[in-house]
């Protein structure tokens, strides 16, 4: 085993959205750092659109203006589709004005280029980037880390630093080692994507929302991203129950049940495929902390909930923000115990627990979701938190109406017109 020469401040193990934002910010504080990535850049990802809220820390960075200069496609809202008809329920992001943000539009993005964009970008700044290195082991000596053993170019390296931080994503790679991984009780979805050509979008400004196609199966969806001008993204969601059940292959299953609706079956009637179908499913996890003497974890390493609501680079983003500024402290104090880091976990656990109660309280409502898109009251409610305006909220009024809507829906006669409608997703 070989050892590299010199202590680095600071391990990210991990080169996406999360990593290359947090060594953005420890680089622009002064605090060395090494980001390893097993992949080479650019890479395949699913995940291709981004909330509002993302453009505070954009701006942070001095990342905004590559977003602009690249001609990521501008996301002005997003709309729903109901399952038997046409028509669509529609928010535009401009109605709710975000503190911070001077722009009424987000980025839908191929993520293949914006993760290498962001890890350039991080480099830039200072952080020391190595591709095609893969995360062994993180090594404690007296209950801190030590160093991490990487195996680069088929040679074991240890590099030796102060604090660790795992940005690996759905790897999870420091919480497997320390067996802190747990599946999410409730969500078990499954999706099969691809990008298409020649999807029919429609016409105006909703052409390059997110738009959101309602399935009759169980936590039933579809999605459409536009990545292009020319190309789309579209992905079929459900449990992986209904997938089993269904006998059929990914490709036969995506066509079923984007067939079955007829609004994106005839957006999706001259649609010529132009990659391979991709596969994901454990959906929904968390580890039980997120931090520890002298290691965090960050983004999707630290949890990671169905990505209905695009929430996915905003908690990466976020959970990088919010650990730097706990990271400064510990090198400016010279603690690096759990206690130091804990109130980033208090801070990322609750936004991400307002997503995941969002989330799970849309999915037992489904279409009757659109009752509270168009009702004004909740209306502005609802589109805060499609920015991501998570963080430092206790409650949020919205979630609490929807739980009394379904809990007087659950109670009603038969053949109340939203009781059918309700899934039996766990909600008490």
């Amino acid at each position: 085993m070989q050892s590299s020469n010199g202590m680095q401040d600071v391990v990210i193990i991990g080169g996406g959205p999360a990593g290359s934002t947090l060594g953005s910010y420890l680089s622009m504080a002064g605090i060395k750092n090494m980001i390893f990535d097993s992949a080479n850049h650019p890479r395949p990802h699913v995940g291709e659109s981004l909330v509002t809220s993302t453009t505070r820390v954009l701006k942070e960075i001095g990342f905004l203006e590559t977003m602009e200069r690249e001609g990521f496609v501008k996301k002005y809202g997003a709309a729903w589709h109901p399952p038997e008809k046409r028509g669509e329920f529609d928010i535009a992001f401009r109605e709710f004005a975000q503190p911070g943000i001077d722009q009424d539009y987000t980025y839908h993005v191929d993520r293949g280029k914006l993760d290498l964009l962001l890890l350039k970008h991080a480099e830039k700044l200072g952080s020391k980037v190595y591709q095609g290195a893969h995360a062994k082991e993180v090594i404690f000596k007296d209950g801190y880390p030590q160093g991490v053993q990487f195996e680069i170019g088929g040679q074991a390296v240890t590099i030796p630093c102060k604090m660790v931080v795992d940005a690996s994503g759905r790897g999870t790679f420091l919480g497997r080692q320390l067996n802190l991984k747990k599946k999410d009780p409730i969500f078990n979805q499954y999706a099969v994507h691809a990008w298409f050509k020649d999807v029919d979008r429609g016409a105006g400004e909703s052409a390059d929302y997110i738009h959101i196609y309602f399935l009759k199966v169980n936590r039933g969806w579809i999605w459409q991203i536009p990545i292009t001008d020319k190309i789309t993204s579209v992905g079929v969601v459900a449990e992986r129950d209904v997938f089993k059940e269904s006998k059929l292959d990914p490709d036969g299953w995506f066509k079923s049940l984007l067939n079955s609706t007829p609004e994106i079956a005839r957006a999706m009637q001259n649609a010529e495929r132009i990659n391979e179908f991709k596969s994901e499913g454990d959906y929904s996890y968390s580890m039980e902390k997120f931090c520890g003497n002298g290691f965090l974890m960050v983004g999707d390493a630290a949890r990671f909930v169905d990505p209905i609501f695009s929430s996915g680079v905003s908690v990466a983003m976020y959970s990088a923000k919010y650990a730097s500024e706990r990271i400064r402290l510990a090198f400016a104090t010279g603690d690096f115990s759990e206690a130091t880091f804990k109130p980033y976990e208090d801070k990322v656990r609750g936004g991400v627990n307002i997503w995941y109660e969002f989330i799970r309280l849309y999915y037992k409502l489904l279409p009757s979701f659109t009752y509270f898109i168009s009702h004004k009251e909740y209306r502005v409610q609802v589109l805060q938190l499609l920015q991501g305006e998570v963080y430092d909220r206790a409650e949020v009024e919205v979630l609490e109406e929807m739980r009394k809507f379904i809990q007087k829906v659950e109670n009603a006669p038969e053949g109340n017109i939203f009781k059918k409608a309700l899934s039996d997703i766990y909600v008490n």
